[in-house]
This record gives C-alpha cells, structure tokens and sequence, in this order.
C-alpha cells in the first residue's frame, strides 16, 4: 500500500527491513507543508507490510498497543529506517509482534502489533 509511494524497500530479511523514505512523496504535501514529517499511522502501516513481506504474506493491523513515537521521522534528516521485528512470545500469542523503528543508532518508534493475514 504504501510501498513505492512513500518508501522502497532496500533490504528485507525474517527479522529486519531496511526502507529508504521518498521525500517526494504527496503524503508529505499534506503532512506537513513546509514541515514535512512522516506520520505515525504510516511509520505502524509500513511495519505490518514489511512483516508481511518477510513472511511472503499480505497482512493487517488488527491491534496496535504500545506504541510510543520517540524521535520524529522528518524525511528532510532521515532518508533511510532500519524496521527490528521479532515475536517474543510466539508461542502463546503468533500474530503479536514487537517492531522497532531506527534510524541508525537513533530508536525512532517502537510497536505492538497483531497482525492477521
């Protein structure tokens, strides 16, 4: 959905994803000319496809929890974000994953989401 619209995705393994950011992007017009920043319903959109696309897998947010937007994603600054998934209690509850949002050392979000297919 927001693949190739507002990021390309530069490498996707089963725990991790590098993106790169298109700053050109129109949602960017929107949010906010002049001030561009990237929102925080697209930074838990782009999570759950790339979690899907390390599952071969289109998914859904069913729940989201947890989340806490620590360093603003101005696509001015950052071109590139590192996503950190895992399932730390895959077996009790497999659709709940952690996801943490870097820019380089710089922790930008972290997440809990479910996510069905």
């Amino acid at each position: 959905m927001l693949k190739d619209y507002l990021y390309t995705l530069q490498e996707i393994s089963d725990t991790s994803a590098r993106i790169r950011l298109l700053p050109e992007s129109p949602i960017y017009e929107a949010h906010f000319k002049g001030m561009p920043v990237t929102p925080g319903a697209c930074i838990i959109q782009m999570a759950c496809e790339l979690v899907g696309g390390s599952l071969g897998k289109a998914l859904d947010v069913e729940e989201a929890s947890d989340i806490r937007f620590v360093h603003p994603v101005l696509p001015t600054e950052i071109t590139e974000l590192e996503f950190q998934f895992s399932r730390p209690k895959a077996e009790e509850q497999p659709d709940v994953w952690s996801v943490q949002v870097l820019a380089g050392e710089t922790l930008c979000s972290r997440m809990k989401l479910t996510l069905k297919p």
